[in-house]
């Protein structure tokens, strides 16, 4: 199979990421003023409950199956065979995850109010396993995945201001966000055809799938616990007001987490097969991703953390802005995660090493729901957004430790870093001269972003930043080219 660009293939996921979490984001100036935040604390509660049997149906497949069916996606047969095996385990964990569901929902009072939002958030289970989008991750098709999903996500767009007119509308917004995200899957049933025919088979071959795809589970459980056991925690024991500021500060920190963890994603497969084939270009290979992770991570995390406010009042308004103060604890978090997640995605799964992963991820679970109940009753929200930095950061630490045998993260190119340091300095004061000299959010904004860019790629260029230096040659390349 020819290769895909990695620069397009990060592009491409990164503007699927994007436009995954976006979509509520660019609605809330008018789901803010039409829900408001006790409507959207409602959502978010009974998501953030519903977001774990998701995990369970979901069994870590997605990355199992990545990780394994990318080297051997050049045998047809063994591909078929293999997909096939891992769709048939993927149903029956789905079948187990609704059952388990129903019974928590019909059995527990404390989940009566959220029955109808719960339920209709659980089709994310039956769309995400008849989709296997894990299949064109294999085969490295960003570009289809991308295309199904700005399509499916405009069409939700105009059915938003459609279907949610007012307070009660809690219902649309749930199907309208559950097809946003999940819908598009709905079309793989048919375009999958091209890469695999898969069909149930009763012939799972569990001896060789079970045991790690248990150990990937477990250790998305544990991530999304101590990711989201912030926003479960806050159901409990805050209004629902309180859940919407707070669900809304972090799905701006997630955006952009997920925006910057593209680059990550997108190169699973390609490790996966460099490692089997050309196993003497993985440190390089890493090198690469560690390089190109802080061009974008570093800026942004600045950017967060010095423009929260006007993030805030833009895309949520006036109601939202007391989570101003929990987003720039979270823009601290973002470093650790993302570090966390190039060791854990790009040297410690692809070398099948998904035991240390879930040492890792269940101590920092545990650190962050222990804490919870600390800091939450004294902090509320803030409270929340700190447990998150700190697990993240024993995440990160654990990652790093245990990824030593397999590559030593000491041997990482750190001579690129410094001109993005120094770039990001300078955002950092860019945005104080914006705070200080606008008032209109979206003039600080604006200005922000404008200046920021420039001044950042030419301290990139004029400090020789290698990947910046490659990135004008090629454009004057090309330029030479079309001139000629």
């Amino acid at each position: 199979m020819k290769q895909k660009s990695l620069g397009v293939n990060a592009l491409l996921n990164g503007i699927k990421q994007c436009c995954s979490i976006i979509f509520p984001l660019i609605t809330f100036p008018y789901i803010s003023r039409v829900l408001g935040s006790d409507g959207y604390g409602k959502y978010s509660f009974s998501y953030s409950v519903t977001n774990y049997f998701i995990l369970l149906a979901a069994l870590g497949v997605y990355t199992y199956a990545i990780r394994e069916g990318a080297k051997i996606r050049d045998d047809q047969k063994a591909i078929n065979q293999f997909c096939s095996q891992v769709f048939s385990i993927n149903v029956c964990s789905a079948a187990i995850s609704l059952l388990l569901l129903f019974a928590m929902v019909f059995f527990l009072p404390k989940f009566s109010g959220y029955k109808a939002y719960i339920f209709i958030q659980s089709t994310a289970i039956v769309m995400a396993v008849i989709g296997t989008d894990w299949v064109n991750g294999i085969f490295e098709d960003y570009f289809y995945i991308t295309v199904r999903y700005i399509a499916v996500q405009c069409i939700c767009l105009l059915a938003m201001f459609v279907f949610v007119r007012q307070p009660e509308d809690i219902i649309p917004y749930c199907i309208i966000s559950v097809l946003a995200t999940n819908g598009g899957n709905l079309i793989n049933v048919f375009y999958i055809r091209k890469y695999a025919k898969i069909r149930f088979t009763f012939d799972m071959d569990l001896k060789r799938h079970l045991v790690p795809l248990l150990i990937l589970f477990v250790n998305s459980i544990a991530i999304t616990i101590y990711v989201n056991s912030d926003i479960t925690m806050l159901g409990f024991f805050e209004s629902d007001a309180q859940v919407g500021v707070y669900s809304f500060a972090s799905k701006i920190y997630n955006l952009l987490k997920q925006l910057i963890n593209a680059v990550i994603v997108v190169s699973v497969p390609r490790i996966a097969y460099i490692l089997k084939n050309k196993p003497e270009e993985y440190k390089v290979f890493i090198n690469r991703i560690f390089s190109a992770l802080n061009i974008i991570l570093l800026p942004i995390i600045v950017g967060m953390f010095c423009m929260s406010d006007s993030m805030i009042l833009l895309a949520g308004g006036e109601q939202y802005i007391s989570g101003d103060a929990a987003l720039k604890i979270l823009s601290v978090a973002t470093l650790f995660a993302i570090y966390a997640s190039l060791f854990t995605n790009c040297v410690l799964i692809v070398n099948r090493q998904e035991k240390y992963c879930l040492n890792a991820t269940v101590i920092s679970a545990i650190v962050n729901v222990g804490l919870n109940f600390i800091l939450m009753s004294w902090l509320d929200m803030i409270g929340a957004a700190i447990t998150t930095v700190i697990a993240e950061l024993v995440n990160c630490v654990m990652q790093m430790h245990f990824s030593k045998p397999f590559f030593d993260w000491r041997t990482l190119e750190l001579k690129p870093i410094v001109s993005c340091i120094c770039g990001s300095a300078f955002i950092g004061i860019i945005c104080l001269l914006c705070n200080s000299f606008f008032h209109s959010s979206l003039m600080k904004m604006a200005c922000a972003v404008a200046f920021s860019a420039l001044v950042y790629v030419m301290t990139l260029i004029v400090m020789r930043n290698p990947y910046a230096v490659a990135a004008v040659d090629v454009i004057k390349k090309k330029m030479r080219k079309s001139n000629g």
